[in-house]
């Protein structure tokens, strides 16, 4: 069966967010492009548009990423 890469939304915080993570941000989808660890384990977040979050440890996010290796009859 043929493989095929799929969104899926999930929750993470400052120390689970990836580079490529899509954030959904006043109605538009924001792509992260670079993280910057700060102190207290807050994150510096820009986005490929180059504008820039910073989130705390505290804080929760709903991301869409990339998974790979879905089988497409699902």
């Amino acid at each position: 069966m043929a493989r095929s890469e799929k969104q899926v939304a999930i929750e993470v915080s400052a120390a689970s967010v990836l580079l490529g993570d899509e954030i959904q941000i006043g109605g538009q989808a924001m792509s992260v492009r670079d993280l910057v660890h700060l102190s207290g384990g807050c994150k510096r977040v820009t986005f490929a548009s180059g504008e820039t979050l910073i989130i705390t440890p505290t804080t929760t996010l709903t991301v869409l990423r990339t998974a790979k290796g879905w089988d497409e009859s699902c």
